[in-house]
C-alpha cells in the first residue's frame, strides 16, 4: 500500500487489549473492524488512522496534528488536535510544522484529546461547540487508540476525573470504553480553551 505496514483494530474478546496479531494474506479489513493505521516503519507515529463508520456514523471528515503536549505538561503528554478543512485526506496524521505550511491555524481546530504515552491516562478531551455531537471524540479518541497501539504506548483509559460534558459523553460510549473510566471521582470545570500555539 505503499505505507508499509498496516495495522487494523478489531472489537473483539478473542485476545488481549491491545495484542497485535499477524493476519494471513492480503491487508484486509476483518469484521467488526474499528480503526486502521498506516505505519512508514515499525516504532514511527501512523501517516493515516481511519476509523470505522459504525464507530462515528455522524463524524465529520478530520485530519490531525501529533505533537508533544508542551512544556506546561507532564512528562510523555502528547496532544492529537483535529482539523476538518480540505487540506488533506481524511485520517491523515502529521507533525506541526505541516500545519504552518498549510497556513491552517491552531484556533481552526474542530477537536482535541490529550493523553499520557506512558499511562495511558487521558487528561483532557476538547470539542469546539460548534461541532458537539457528531461523534468527534469518539472519532478522535479511536485515531489516538490507532496512535498508541503504532507506538506501542499504554492502552487508553481514565483515572474518574470528568467534565460534566465528559461524563454525558461516557454514558452513549461503547462498553469497550465505559470498561476503561472507573466511577467519576472529581468533577472537572468545562474545557473552554482549545490547545495549541
Amino acid at each position: 500500500m505503499g505505507d508499509g505496514h498496516v495495522l487494523v483494530g478489531v472489537a473483539s474478546i478473542a485476545f488481549p487489549d491491545g495484542a497485535v496479531v499477524d493476519h494471513p494474506g492480503p491487508p484486509s479489513r476483518p469484521a467488526g473492524w474499528q480503526v486502521e493505521a498506516h505505519v512508514p516503519q515499525p516504532g514511527r507515529a501512523p501517516s493515516r488512522v481511519l476509523v470505522s463508520e459504525d464507530v462515528a456514523p455522524q463524524a465529520p471528515h478530520l485530519w490531525c496534528v501529533l505533537r508533544a503536549a508542551g512544556p506546561q505538561a507532564p512528562g510523555g503528554d502528547v496532544d492529537l488536535v483535529a482539523f476538518s478543512t480540505a487540506h488533506l485526506d481524511d485520517g491523515t496524521l502529521v507533525g506541526a510544522a505541516t500545519l504552518e505550511q498549510l497556513d491552517v491555524g491552531w484556533a481552526n481546530q474542530v477537536g482535541a484529546v490529550r493523553w499520557s504515552a506512558g499511562t495511558g491516562v487521558v487528561g483532557q478531551v476538547f470539542v469546539a461547540p460548534e461541532h458537539r455531537r457528531l461523534r468527534v471524540a469518539a472519532k478522535l479518541l479511536m485515531v489516538a487508540a490507532g496512535v498508541r497501539v503504532a507506538q506501542g504506548w499504554a492502552s487508553l483509559r481514565s483515572d474518574g476525573r470528568l467534565t460534566d460534558l465528559g461524563d454525558t459523553w461516557l454514558t452513549a460510549a461503547p462498553d469497550w470504553w465505559r470498561s476503561r473510566v472507573p466511577e467519576r471521582t472529581a468533577h472537572l470545570p468545562p474545557m473552554d480553551l482549545r490547545p495549541g500555539g
